[in-house]
Formats: C-alpha cells, structure tokens, sequence
C-alpha cells in the first residue's frame, strides 16, 4: 500500500480481533514513529507499549473499560519543555509521530485508534506506567487486527471546504 492510499484508507477503528500485535512489529511502527518532524530535533516523544496483562490492570486501575478496546496500546507521552513555546511544537511533533504510527499500521493490515482517555491523568495510571510528574500523556494508539476488516469506501472529504487561496 503506497503512502497516500494508507491515508485514504485510514480509519479510526474501535473493535479488534483478540490476538495481540507482534512486539517487532509494533517497534517497527515506533521506528516511524520516531521520523516524525519535530522543531529542532528536540525528539519529545516516549512510548509505553502495553500489552494485554498491563492493559487489563490500568483498565481495572482506572475504572476505564474502553482501555481493553485492543490488546496491544501504545501510550505517548511528552516530554514537557519549560518553554511553552517549544512545549506547544513538541506536542504537535508528538501527535505527527502518532499520525505515522496510525498511517504505518493501516499499511501492515492493522487498525488503530487515537484516544486522550483522562483516566490516564490519574495518579494510579501514571504510576502503573512508570511516567514522571512532568510527562504529558499525549494519548493511547489501540492497534491490532480489525474484526470487522476495514471499510471499503475511502474518504471523500474535500479540502475545498476548508480552505481559502490568498493571491
């Protein structure tokens, strides 16, 4: 699948099969992850990957049952600079990484779906996940297998709409 049919194709899926991602995959899709753009090579971006055991524990943690959507998450998690200026650019850098990894799964045969659950600000969750006071969770990407396999019709929203051309 080329680049521009994954974005097309690309959809936020919310049911997967039950059979976990392949940990070297899930790395690789981290590996692309980390290509994403990011203002002076500041790389803010840290990875939790959990898998169905720790899944299951932040979700009965944090009384959030849609954290078992998938058997395989990555939680991303800034790295807060002090300047809110460059802490606004690595946040956006963040979620690019987050868009690559989303972009490379659908290019594996994988779904995946971007959440910012706030049961993941609780103390119980930042701990179970070994994340620092001063660590932004930017979200959690479900990846795995869709159940119901993809959608067929690709997505035909228009820039058109959104968009005004300045001579």
């Amino acid at each position: 699948m080329d680049v521009e049919e994954a974005i097309r194709a690309r959809r936020t899926l919310k049911v997967y099969d039950p059979e976990p991602v392949p940990a070297a995959t899930v790395l690789e899709l981290l590996e692309l992850a980390v290509t994403a753009p990011n203002h002076h090579d500041t790389e803010p971006w840290r990875f939790v990957v959990v898998g169905p055991e720790t899944i299951d524990r932040l979700a009965a943690a944090v009384d959030d049952p849609k954290l078992r959507r998938s058997r395989t998450a990555v939680v991303v998690v800034q790295q807060v600079a002090a300047d809110p200026a460059v802490a606004e650019e690595d946040y956006a850098a963040c979620a690019c990484a987050i868009q690559n990894v989303m972009l490379a799964a659908r290019g594996r045969g994988l779904a995946s779906f971007w959440r910012t659950p706030r049961s993941l600000h609780q103390p119980d969750a930042r701990a179970l996940l070994g994340l620092p006071d001063a660590a932004r969770v930017v979200g959690v990407v479900h990846l795995g297998r869709p159940r119901d396999g993809f959608p067929t019709a690709p997505c035909e929203r228009s820039a058109v709409a959104f968009t005004r051309v300045l001579p």
